[in-house]
């Protein structure tokens, strides 16, 4: 009697495991390898958001307008290292203030058909910039509340290139010496790209904004209490100036975490510039 329970356990174990693997509804992956496989599950006929409402239909939705996502580039792109190409086929907009979400729909290079959330912002990019001063072999940095981590944490200057004339209709240069003053008191200076060709960087792998990166050389500080004029901070932010941070200091922020991720990059950018230029 006890074998004839032990074969049935056994039975019904296999049937569930063979059932389980047929029908399982989560992902895998390949690790290290150039196909690697997808979500089994369909793709659901609507989108239902976050915050309950139903955003659109996969298939049937309607792009939004231009000025909340940035421009498209073509719909095909190349695939770095199949070959493949990857076909963009919709985005449909589920929220929408400062910054957006997008469904964005997918056609991956074998043929199925992928849903991500991407994350979008107003304006035409973002600037960072690391100011150093020779003189003093240091450079400044910011202190400000970050309400994603909810932390008061240490970073560069930093800022959304504005596409209106504020910015000369979206110039990365000009919005960097903007931020430069209202957040760090500084301006002029020789600036230098962080980038090769002045090359933009995407913030994630999830975001459509993309990066432009400086590095300044001995601007000037802008006499505040003296009485002198300096563009005024935007009224969500609340800002405080470090001059005389050294290389060390740097290095130490970065590795206890005390500094977001594109911050502790412009600075590691920033002090290999500066080691080509023979500053440290």
């Amino acid at each position: 009697m006890f074998n004839l329970v032990i074969r049935s356990i056994v039975i019904s174990l296999a049937f569930t495991i063979n059932f389980l693997s047929k029908n399982a509804e989560g992902v895998t992956t390949e690790t290290n390898s150039k196909r690697a496989r997808t979500f089994k599950h369909p793709i659901p006929n609507e989108i239902i958001s976050p915050w309950g409402f139903n955003i659109a239909s996969v298939r049937g939705g309607s792009r939004p307008d231009e000025d909340s996502l940035s421009t498209e580039n073509e719909n095909r792109v190349e695939a770095s290292s199949a070959g493949q190409e990857y076909e963009h086929i919709n985005d449909v907009l589920g929220y929408s203030r400062w910054r957006s979400i997008i469904q964005r729909t997918v056609r991956m290079p074998n043929g199925k058909v992928i849903d991500f959330d991407v994350v979008d912002q107003k304006g035409k990019g973002a600037v960072v910039v690391f100011a150093w001063n020779t003189r003093t072999k240091t450079a400044t940095l910011i202190r400000e509340y970050m309400p994603g981590s909810m932390k008061v944490m240490t970073g560069v200057a930093a800022g959304i290139i504005e596409s209106g004339a504020k910015h000369n209709g979206g110039d990365p240069a000009v919005a960097a010496k903007f931020e430069l003053e209202e957040e760090c008191h500084l301006r002029g200076g020789r600036w230098y790209s962080l980038t090769e060709t002045d090359a933009t960087v995407p913030h994630d792998k999830y975001s459509v904004t993309e990066f432009s990166a400086y590095i300044v050389l001995d601007a000037e500080r802008i006499d505040v209490e003296g009485g002198e004029e300096v563009r005024e901070l935007d009224e969500e932010e609340n800002i405080e100036i470090i001059h005389g941070v050294s290389v060390q200091e740097i290095l130490r922020i970065i590795r206890a975490g005390e500094m977001n991720l594109v911050g502790g990059w412009t600075c590691l950018l920033a002090l290999e510039k500066l080691r080509e230029l023979g500053e440290v």
